[in-house]
């Protein structure tokens, strides 16, 4: 049931991503993509905080009928409020259409290896932040003795950290890309909004280092959440840049591109949760976030190629597509 509702959330990132590609032009596309990734980065933050105090003072029961209700209610707001979305098209105009629907076409764009590329770095600097969800309930509640409400809490740094970071993201993505545009008023192209993500690339990595070892210190419980608020900004920061770079890159496929990017991103969280308990077991928690964050500094080396070189991939491939 939880892959049955896992299914039908990734299903909005890309039909939203879709939407927003549609009716905004790409100087106003990374304020877009702000607001609409604000909500989904909060909702892993605010679940915790919730959750401790539903597990804390009324038990799993109570939490699962909460869940039971709250998905009841979800869904009469989409019954009642999203009505477009049971209209049935009229067949008097006549209109047909030959394009099948495909679900594993959105594959197809790992032949770009700008995609490729970004998706790989995406995945894993994003990844960091499934790997220290992970590991807080169980170092918080043995190193600091805290209780489940307590730790929830807690998730109250990074879900700042990720409110400001893809707002100002946005943003700063958009003025970036506007102020490029108007250093070179004869043309302009996606790459250029990769920029942006460059100050996030090194403020995530550096912070998430020192709070792996900070942490593996026991060090003061409010320089941990500086350090958690600062590396959610600077991941987001990173995120908004360069997934608003590939809706930018292939307006016409962006909700694949995007389908694409979070389908590797949730398998690369996915793998992250499951390994994260023998990492920290193995190499200690300090060796721990210095193994994936540089993991995350090795691939920004992809970014840096996809600057310089994602226009000529692009416009190769399109000369391509033209001779065939």
């Amino acid at each position: 049931m939880r892959a049955v509702q896992a299914c039908g959330s990734s299903a909005v990132l890309s039909i939203g991503a879709a939407i927003i590609s549609d009716i905004y032009v790409s100087t106003e596309r990374g304020h877009a993509y702000g607001l609409f990734y604000l909500a989904y980065w909060l909702g892993p933050f605010i679940g915790p905080m919730c959750g401790g105090y539903l597990t804390e003072y009324f038990g799993w029961r109570w939490m699962f009928w909460f869940l039971a209700i709250y998905g009841g209610i979800i869904f009469l707001i989409i019954l009642f409020f999203l009505p477009e979305t049971s209209r049935k098209v009229s067949s008097s105009t006549g209109a047909y259409s030959t394009i099948r629907f495909n679900p594993i076409a959105p594959l197809k764009l790992l032949r770009y290896p700008n995609v490729t590329l970004v998706i790989i770095y995406v995945s894993i600097i994003s990844s960091i932040i499934h790997l220290q969800y992970i590991s807080v309930p169980r170092n918080f509640s043995q190193r600091y003795n805290l209780s489940s409400s307590t730790i929830g809490l807690l998730f109250i740094a990074p879900a700042t950290g990720c409110a400001f970071g893809s707002l100002l993201g946005g943003k700063y993505s958009d003025f970036v890309l506007r102020k490029k545009k108007a250093e070179n008023a004869d043309f302009s192209y996606p790459e250029m909004r990769i920029y942006s993500a460059w100050s996030g690339a090194i403020l995530a990595p550096s912070s998430y280092l020192a709070y792996g070892w900070l942490l593996e210190n026991n060090s003061n419980l409010i320089v941990l959440m500086i350090l958690w608020f600062l590396g959610s900004l600077g991941t987001l920061v990173v995120f908004n840049s360069m997934s608003t770079y590939l809706v930018d890159a292939y307006t016409t496929r962006s909700a694949s591109a995007t389908a694409l990017n979070n389908c590797f991103r949730f398998m690369v969280a996915g793998t992250v949760a499951i390994l994260e308990p023998l990492m920290e077991n193995a190499l200690g928690t300090g060796w721990m976030f210095t193994f994936i964050v540089s993991l995350g500094v090795i691939s920004t080396f992809f970014v840096v190629v996809v600057y310089f070189k994602g226009k000529e991939w692009r416009e190769n491939d399109d000369l391509k597509n033209m001779e065939q």
